[in-house]
């Protein structure tokens, strides 16, 4: 499976929160042949089994979101320019003269837009350093009418998404969407060893849908398996660029990042504190196989297992790898190949050495 084909393959497909359908097709069309079982639940969570040897075998679940942040229309104005409203953490300051894809209600096809933004030689001058809201920016299709808008099938409630643009950077990737396609390309990975390896849990392989919008949508999943261990993959914000150097210890080409910590930094939301001895099984596998690896503490980050660590009636045992990335939900987010390799070959390892023997108990 080659990387970069696969992985721009996975960023060429238009899935929103929400709106993951493509997605969720391409995912059944790819592991279809090889799992044992494959489910998809109501919510549009896809479940990937692959049995453990013997009775009553042990189980572990590695995860990763297939949505993308996106926005949605919100009015179409009588002169056919569209208005907006986020999905998910888009941020506003990336989106004047950004190139975007307006899909048709019905998702079977969509149309070129371009973000307005006001001409230089008439900005006015409190203007020029500020960032436009929501409320102000608009999508201009090339229409001149609402009439127009809609004989193109776009309406109110049409998904909008940054447009696919993958490209190699020297010994990085930059495209739209690589959170979490990369999480996506390493849990295909995984099923792809899983084919040949032996192992003895039985592996789960779920890829999830609306994490950026509610990051809950995967509870129901981790309810009906109550897998004994599960481990997410996601991104996290690298701190190697020179205006977040030194905020956290994180950045590209060392390794993949076992977390320690995260959580959201205000509110209800909340966070993960893993597992540690599930996280110290991890650190020993890196450790035996010279890998390289960093850890992760970082506020300002939640992700799925936030609250799908308290499914089921005892809760489930948490780890999370995470792949250092840069410009984080902008149209030109950036990763190092190697890590994302890294991330992949810790999974792999890590599922095939998962058995009885793993001890997640707490309190001895």
């Amino acid at each position: 499976m080659d990387i970069y084909e696969e992985i721009k393959k996975l960023t060429e497909i238009s899935a929103m929160s929400g709106r993951e359908d493509r997605m969720i097709s391409y995912i059944i069309s790819r592991l279809k042949e090889s799992a044992d079982d494959l489910h998809v639940d109501k919510m549009g969570n896809v479940t990937a089994t692959y049995l453990g040897r013997g009775e009553n075998p042990p189980s572990i679940a590695y995860f990763a979101h297939m949505d993308e942040v996106g926005l949605i229309v919100k009015k179409i104005e009588d002169t056919g320019f569209l208005r907006l409203e986020r999905v998910g953490g888009i941020p506003e300051k990336v989106l004047p003269s950004e190139f975007l894809d307006v899909h048709t209600l019905d998702g079977t096809t969509s149309v070129r837009g371009v973000v307005g933004n006001t001409s230089h030689h008439l900005t006015s001058a409190e203007k020029k350093f500020s960032v436009t809201a929501i409320n102000e920016i608009y999508v201009d299709i090339g229409c001149r009418s609402k009439e127009e808008v809609l004989s193109l099938g776009v309406d109110i409630g049409s998904s909008v998404t940054y447009v696919p643009n993958f490209m190699k950077m020297g010994n990085c990737i930059v495209s739209k969407s690589l959170d979490d396609r990369m999480g996506i390309y390493t849990l295909l990975a995984l099923a792809e060893h899983l084919e040949t390896a032996e192992h003895e849990a039985t592996v789960y392989l779920i890829f999830t849908v609306q994490e950026e919008f509610n990051v809950r949508s995967s509870t129901p999943t981790f309810k009906r398996l109550e897998p004994d261990a599960a481990i997410c993959v996601d991104i996290s914000p690298a701190c190697d660029t020179p205006e977040l150097e030194g905020k956290y210890d994180m950045a590209l080409g060392k390794g993949v990042a076992i977390m320690y910590m995260n959580f959201h930094g205000r509110g209800t939301l909340g966070g993960l504190l893993p597992n540690p001895k599930l996280n110290q099984f991890l650190e020993e596998i890196a450790k035996d196989e010279l890998m390289n690896c960093q850890k992760e503490v970082v506020i300002g980050v939640i992700t799925d297992d936030a609250f799908t660590q308290l499914a089921g009636t005892e809760g489930i045992p948490m780890a999370h790898l995470s792949i250092p990335l840069r410009y984080t939900h902008s149209p030109a987010e950036a990763a190092c190949v190697k890590d994302i390799e890294d991330c992949a070959e810790l999974m792999c390892l890590s599922a095939c050495k998962f058995g009885r023997h793993v001890d997640l108990s707490r309190g001895c």
